[in-house]
């Protein structure tokens, strides 16, 4: 990925929350865009990050997030997260769906979001 390090994340399943840690990121590692059918929230826990927001009219909001805090990415905006420190550590959590994207309270196996 552009010769960045890769990160293995190992996602989890508590109750009906689904979660997926970033941990221990280098400084300028890049989460790339992408998004979501869903809203869902980041959790920064520790080192710093800097998100891009591209709505869907095209327009892009950028801000940073220094630990301990948290923000929500609305359903089907497409989002960016840098690590702005060495061993930045971030968590999206959001409610567990089906393959539909409708939240479901079992977990029944891992599917693609």
């Amino acid at each position: 990925m552009n010769g960045q390090p890769t990160c293995k994340v190992q996602e989890f399943v508590s109750g009906n929350i689904f979660i997926r840690p970033n941990a221990l990121l280098p400084k300028g590692y890049i989460t790339h865009g992408h998004k979501h059918k869903f809203d869902h929230t980041t959790i920064v826990f520790q080192g710093s990050v800097h998100v891009k927001l591209t709505n869907e009219d095209g327009s892009v909001i950028e801000k940073d997030f220094i630990a301990p805090s948290h923000f929500l990415t609305r359903a089907n905006i497409e989002h960016e997260i840098t690590a702005l420190e060495d061993n930045t550590t971030y968590w999206c959590v959001f409610s567990l769906r089906n393959t539909e994207g409708e939240v479901v309270q079992e977990f029944t196996g891992w599917h693609e979001y």
